[in-house]
């Protein structure tokens, strides 16, 4: 038994360290790894948090989609034809002229 080399780090004035301060000292020394050890550990957490939220809305007896059929008067209707007006814009070109146009009116296929 070598007295030289103690079991634990000890710092210059003889004391042996805590565990949290060479944990402290590791994680400054590999702060890659620490942060990537991190990094996944809370990635692992947020997608485990997202599972169990899916699983909760599909035992879910009051979760029923589209269950009410939409009214025919209430679908989306086709926009209606109208002139727009000409403009100015400004890009990163300079500021360019749009000319009046007609839009919609369109048929629904």
């Amino acid at each position: 038994m070598n007295a030289s080399t103690p079991s634990e780090p000890t710092p210059e004035d003889g004391d042996p360290t805590s565990f949290a301060e060479a944990a402290k000292n590791w994680c400054r020394k590999h702060w890659k790894t620490t942060l990537g050890v991190v990094g996944v550990v809370g990635l692992a957490a947020v997608l485990a948090s997202l599972d169990e939220g899916q699983d909760d809305t599909e035992d879910s007896e009051d979760f029923e989609p589209f269950s009410e059929p939409v009214a025919e008067d209430q679908k989306r209707q086709p926009p209606r034809k109208h002139e727009v007006s000409g403009y100015q814009r400004t890009t990163k070109y300079g500021v360019q002229t749009v000319q009046s146009y007609s839009r919609g009116g369109s048929t629904p296929a």
